[in-house]
Order: structure tokens, then sequence, then C-alpha cells
């Protein structure tokens, strides 16, 4: 009995630290992916609207909180053929966090895509 008084808070520690950890990290690479699809619809002539909308879908589908984007030029539709398009979506950490308390408190995750203009 003592071992187990002893031994379950560190258990209980390690698991919910473990799922923060996942979480986060599905949480990375959903920005992954939603600045990968946003470019990709960026750089074929995609309107600046219909990009955001891509870019709400992935995020929507996996239920991120909160999400932030970025271009670079500000308006991907006077973008000219052979210029470079940045695309940068984030959320913050505490918002799609299954605890709230942890390493990824008041932190920001962030994934960029860069694709060239056709």
């Amino acid at each position: 009995m003592v071992e187990f008084a002893v031994c379950l808070p560190v258990i209980v520690l390690i698991v919910l630290g473990s799922i923060e950890a996942a979480s986060m990290l599905f949480l990375k690479q959903t920005l992954v992916q939603a600045s990968y699809e946003g470019a990709k619809v960026a750089i074929r002539d995609g309107e600046q609207a219909e990009v955001e909308a891509i870019i709400r879908a992935v995020g929507d589908g996996r239920r991120i909180v909160d999400l932030t984007i970025e271009f670079d030029p500000p308006n991907v539709e006077n973008a000219t053929a052979g210029e470079v398009i940045t695309v940068t979506v984030s959320a913050p950490g505490d918002s799609n966090s299954l605890i709230p308390f942890g390493p990824f408190k008041n932190k920001i995750v962030l994934a960029t895509a860069a694709m060239v203009k056709e």
C-alpha cells in the first residue's frame, strides 16, 4: 500500500505528461498540414478568402481553437509568378491543451510553408 501511495502520483504525472505531449504534437502536425494546404492553393491563383477557408477547414476538422493565419506577401492575390508565398499558421497551446496547466501554457505553436507562385 505504501509503494502504491508513493508510485501513483509519479505514474499519473507521467501519463498526463505523455497525453499532453501527444496533444501538442498533434497540434503541430495539424498546423503544418494547414499551412501546406493553404500555400498549395495560394500559388495556383487562389483568392485570399479561399486560401483562408482551406486553412480553417483543416483546423476545424481537427478541432483547433484560435487559429491565426499570416501571409507574406500580405495579399496573395497580388503576388506575381516566381514570387515566394509564405503561409504561417499558429495557435495558442493554452486553448488547445487537454489539461489547464503544464509546459505549453502561454506558448504559441506555429508552422510555416513557403512555395513559389506559379
